[in-house]
């Protein structure tokens, strides 16, 4: 009975603390809000996913990838696969390294800024690359070229696989068959622009070298030196006539009927994602108004009480 007298007052102190607003109710876990309203969670996660789906297949603009496989061929060594059947030696090592510093070379070129220009004026694409936006007053610049080559840097890519040797190009357009022939333009000019820079660097040699055998009264070093000049006119004249002097197309350029992007699997996850995230966050941030009564949900989930029968 004294134990009873004891709790008696502190029991009876709680309804005053309540009516007095003193007492906090206690929070329910996460896990169970998120479950009590797993009806909420996946209405807004399905209605987010497709409509996600639905934008990405007939809203958002498609753009379509042309692709083109390239392999450079080095003026040392011609024929890779000869090359590899050698002995490893410090020889076969330096003409290994040759193909990369060639692929690096011409990816360097490919990429470059009066390339891309020369490129674009070449086949006239200065409007369809400035498209619509450039007479807005916050997208106008005083020199459209950067504008021309920014776009072309979102658009075109260029990778080198040193375990095959290959040099793959890539554009990306709203027109398939634009892409591909724009990606056919790429390769076209880089062939000229190599086949010119072969011409006037043979030209310049055999010049020189033809004035040095000129004035040297040796014999012998006059007929090395018109060896070289052989050398030279012979390569300016397979750069003039040979197609793949400088890299040979192992796959013309093509672009797949899909579309490169949008991705609808990945804007559909993107969607349901964020779509989850949010929802959860609005849930557990409205969970304390929601579900105020703390202590009678407990003793609902635990079996203490009933609907019909409050806890004494």
């Amino acid at each position: 009975m004294a134990h009873a007298s004891s709790v008696a007052p502190e029991a009876r102190a709680q309804p005053a603390e309540r009516r007095a607003g003193h007492f906090q109710a206690p929070r329910l876990p996460a896990l169970v809000v998120l479950a009590r309203s797993w009806k909420l969670l996946a209405c807004a996660t399905s209605v987010a996913t497709l409509g996600c789906a639905f934008l990405a297949m007939f809203v958002m603009p498609k753009w379509y990838r042309a692709e083109a496989v390239l392999r450079p061929v080095s003026e040392v060594m011609p024929n890779r696969l000869a090359a590899m059947e050698q002995p490893l030696n410090v020889s076969s090592l330096v003409e290994q390294i040759l193909p990369t510093s060639r692929a690096e070379e011409l990816m360097s070129t490919v990429e470059s800024f009066q390339f891309s220009l020369a490129m674009v004026k070449n086949h006239h694409l200065e409007r369809g690359l400035l498209g619509t936006k450039h007479w807005r007053p916050w997208n106008q610049h005083p020199d459209p070229s950067w504008e021309i080559f920014r776009t072309l840097q979102k658009r075109f890519s260029c990778d080198y696989s040193i375990s095959t040797g290959n040099l793959t190009l890539y554009y990306q357009d709203r027109d398939r068959m634009l892409a591909q022939s724009i990606l056919g333009f790429y390769i076209d000019d880089l062939r000229a622009k190599l086949r010119e820079e072969q011409v006037r660097t043979t030209t310049a040699t055999a010049k020189s070298l033809r004035d040095e055998a000129g004035s040297t009264p040796d014999t012998l070093l006059q007929q090395q030196l018109f060896q070289l000049i052989a050398d030279q006119l012979q390569q300016q004249k397979l750069a003039m006539v040979d197609a793949n002097f400088a890299f040979k197309v192992i796959d013309a350029p093509k672009a797949s009927d899909k579309p490169y992007s949008p991705s609808v699997l990945m804007v559909s996850g993107l969607g349901f994602v964020i779509t989850l995230f949010i929802s959860c966050l609005i849930i557990l941030t409205r969970e304390p108004w929601t579900y105020g009564e703390g202590e009678r949900e407990l003793a609902l989930a635990s079996g203490r009480e009933t609907r019909g029968d409050p806890a004494r």
